[in-house]
């Protein structure tokens, strides 16, 4: 069906940050599966070699490079390569990205605030502006997917910074669309909700413990969402999937939530 044509990624190259676990590692196989070339980067060598082996043992095309987003010529060098590899970038999953404990606000110090504003924020610029001038050069267009999170259109009193970047990078997504949606490139934003990854298992520990190990109070009640249930990683990166193909090819500065309805109430 032409349809579901348009949801394949045959031939064209994809750059994956964050790729060696959770979301972009999901997101990897399926792009895979659906015909992508996949460069995966992470600091994690070893998580990327595992993940590589996987896709490429099941038939599909990947290959993996280092990359701490936090440093511009890392990232630089991260899709030079990805170019060196597969002759151009024509998708790029922009996924890296920190959390912390939740605290109140008043106890939020500088260097923290700075640490998730490097990742979350100046690390997913420096992906989007590389990845996007490569994608401009090229002059055939392309699609860029910044991963962040539901709390980029709420507030959360105990995660001020890390909502704090999120809503920054609704900002960037929507002033990069505006800029580069003329020139054929198109930029979105995936906000997930609770989603089955090492991170929100890092997080529901943190949250019971900042509500004094009471366990009942791991997922707060409005967490409870209308699907009454966490998501997968793998209902993730269908959605990604989905907003890198041609399907989506009407879409540019869209903030698409997939929290399983948290945030309709």
């Amino acid at each position: 069906m032409a349809g579901d044509d348009r949801l394949m990624l045959g031939g064209r190259s994809m750059l994956i940050t964050g790729g060696s676990q959770g979301m972009g590692a999901a997101t990897a196989r399926l792009a895979a599966s659906r015909g992508a070339k996949v460069m995966i980067a992470s600091p994690d060598g070893e998580g990327l070699e595992r993940v590589a082996a996987e896709i490429t043992e099941a038939g599909g095309t990947c290959a993996w490079t280092t990359c701490d987003v936090t440093s511009s010529d890392e990232v630089r060098t991260m899709v030079a390569t990805t170019v060196e590899r597969f002759g151009a970038l024509d998708l790029a999953f922009v996924n890296a990205g920190i959390s912390h404990p939740p605290m109140l606000p008043e106890d939020v110090d500088d260097d923290l605030l700075e640490r998730i504003l490097a990742v979350n924020v100046k690390g997913a610029f420096a992906c989007c502006r590389d990845a996007g001038t490569q994608m401009l050069a090229q002059g055939r267009g392309g699609a860029i997917l910044v991963n962040g999170s539901m709390s980029g259109i709420t507030g959360v009193g105990s995660m001020l910074p890390y909502a704090t970047s999120k809503h920054a990078a609704v900002g960037m997504v929507k002033s990069l669309a505006v800029a580069w949606g003329p020139r054929g490139v198109r930029v979105n934003y995936q906000g997930p909700g609770a989603t089955e990854t090492p991170m929100l298992d890092r997080a529901m520990d943190d949250v019971a413990r900042f509500h004094g190990g009471n366990p009942s109070q791991a997922i707060p009640s409005k967490m409870q969402a209308p699907l009454a249930r966490t998501m997968t990683a793998e209902e993730q990166a269908e959605v990604a999937c989905f907003l890198l193909s041609d399907a989506a090819s009407a879409m540019t500065g869209a903030i698409v939530i997939a929290d399983g309805g948290l945030t309709a109430f």
